[in-house]
């Protein structure tokens, strides 16, 4: 599987926007509620499938790049509500993987 131009983008977008939920089961800050929440298993395995899509048959610098840009943009932006931004994550993944 080759990335097509815009692809690797909306991997991107699927990473930042699941970020947050994903990141937040290994903080021990956050309520047990939380991370038992069918949203965040929702993002838990979207943010596992598009990385694991970034480096399937890709180059790994390319692969790298977009997990890092990802994880980056995931950390420092301010997510819309968690519903809201899951649903957008899945949307990327959908629009990733109708691309490749």
């Amino acid at each position: 599987m080759q990335f097509h131009a815009i692809a690797p983008v909306f991997l991107v977008l699927a990473i930042a926007l699941s970020w947050p939920r994903f990141a937040s089961i290994f903080s021990p800050d956050t309520k047990a509620a939380v991370t038992a929440a069918p949203l965040t298993t929702i993002a838990t395995a979207i943010n596992l499938s598009a990385i694991g899509l970034a480096f399937a048959g890709n180059d790994p610098g390319l692969a790298i790049l977009v997990v890092l840009v990802g994880v980056l943009l995931g950390a420092t932006m301010r997510a819309p509500t968690p519903v809201i931004s899951v649903a957008l994550s899945v949307a990327s993944l959908a629009v990733s993987l109708q691309l490749s």
